[in-house]
Formats: structure tokens, sequence, C-alpha cells
């Protein structure tokens, strides 16, 4: 199959799977209205695909992780919002946008290679980000994010005291 082809084939079957998928929840009875943050999980996964079905382009294409781990972030949050009803968790939830950001990074540098500094640095961005989310989530959210912010918070402590025992002096 030539290289140019991938793409369009690959396009093609991810609008067939979005209209079955539509199509199922609308016979089976679930809102759109519940369901449209999926567009930016399928948005945010054909955004991943470049370097996967281009490999000789890899170490270029692996950007693309960057808007992937974006759009999936905005689809988390809108997911939450929708299901939850929680719009004005919106007011800080979009600090999660940069941890998204952060995670594409991480991604893009583990599939093409950028080495270990980039990757370091979309880490800081995501832990960075994830604990002020945290912060805030405890102090101005609805009844499960005061829950998951602590947790969180938690977790990112756990995980500086994991990094500081295995973190080697040069």
């Amino acid at each position: 199959m030539k290289t140019l082809n991938r793409g369009s084939i690959f396009g093609a079957f991810l609008l067939i799977g979005l209209g079955v998928l539509f199509l199922i929840l609308d016979i089976v009875g679930v809102p759109m209205t519940k369901t449209w943050p999926i567009i930016f999980f399928a948005l945010g996964a054909v955004c991943f695909l470049p370097p996967l079905l281009w490999p000789s382009l890899r170490t270029g294409l692996a950007g693309f992780c960057i808007p992937g781990g974006l759009l999936l972030s905005l689809g988390a949050i809108f997911l939450y919002n929708t299901l939850s009803g929680d719009w004005a968790s919106w007011a800080y939830a979009w600090i999660l946008l940069n941890a998204g950001i952060g995670l594409g990074i991480v991604l893009a540098a583990w599939v093409g290679g950028w080495g270990r500094e980039v990757s370091s640095i979309g880490w800081w961005m995501f832990v960075v980000s994830a604990v002020v989310f945290s912060i805030f989530a405890t102090l101005f959210g609805g009844p499960m994010l005061k829950t998951a912010g602590p947790v969180m918070l938690i977790l990112g402590g756990i995980w500086l005291i994991f990094r500081s025992f295995s973190y080697r002096q040069k």
C-alpha cells in the first residue's frame, strides 16, 4: 500500500467508526448532549497516528502528540463537565490543558526519540499543572473534585518521594 494512501484510509475508517458509534448511541438512547466530548477523544487519537502511519518520518511527526495530549485533556474536562453538570469547574479546570500538553511532550519525546531532557520538561509541566489543579479542585470544587483533589495531591507527594529516592546524582 502506498504511504500516501494510509492517511486517507485511516481517515475513512475514523469517520465510519465515529458514525457507527454515534448511531449506536442514538439507537440505545444515549443523548448526544452527554457524548459530544467523544469528538475530542477521537481527534486526539488521530493526532497520535501520523508517527505510526509514516515510521520513516517519526522524529518529525512525533510533534503531533502534543496537540493530541491537549485534545485528550479537553475531552476529559468536557466529559466530566457534561456528565456531572459541574460547569463552574471550568474556572480552574483549564489548568489541566497544560498537563495535557506536558503529557503530549512526554509522548512526543518517547516516540520521536527527542531525548530525556525534553521528556523531563513534559513531566514537570504535567505534574505542576496537576498539582495546581488539585489545589483549586480541593478549595472550590464540587463534592467529587473535593475528594479527587486531595487524592491527587497525595499521589503527587508520593511521586516526588519516589523520584527523590530513585534520582541518581551525577
